[in-house]
């Protein structure tokens, strides 16, 4: 299945990798269920988040998450998406299930859901500039 996922795929894994090896080192903790639930993150990737902190499944989104994903990647700072240490900030950036793996969950969702294929292009983009942030201002 792997190999299926392309290029694309494997580029963005990679750069989620090595910021989550970035972030790892600094031994920064999952969120609380607090935190999660006061987030500005979309509903869907909260859930997930706490699914996994009680260590459960869910299932995957109902239809309306590829714009509402979208409308949260376009609405962070252009500092998070720009290599600035901005990036740090945000409530995920950070290594672990509730953390940047998050961003690439959201993605697979996305690619999974009918008609969402040009917002999927531009979220690649977006996700793998945010990743690119992490690795670039790894001196956290």
């Amino acid at each position: 299945m792997w190999e299926s996922l392309g290029a694309g795929w494997h580029s963005l894994c990679a750069l989620w990798l090595q910021a989550e090896a970035i972030l790892a080192r600094n031994s920064i903790p999952d969120l609380s269920f607090t935190q999660i639930r006061k987030s500005a993150i979309p509903d869907d990737w909260k859930t997930w988040m706490n699914a996994k902190l009680m260590k459960a499944n869910m299932d995957c989104p109902q239809k309306g998450f590829s714009k509402v994903l979208t409308q949260y990647l376009k609405g962070l700072p252009s500092t998070t998406l720009a290599g600035s240490a901005t990036v740090v900030t945000e409530i995920w950036c950070r290594p672990g299930v509730t953390g940047i793996v998050g961003l690439l969950l959201c993605l697979c969702w996305q690619a999974n859901s009918p008609g969402s294929q040009k917002d999927l292009k531009a979220n690649f983009k977006r996700v793998g500039s945010i990743y690119s942030a992490i690795i670039m201002v790894s001196d956290l």
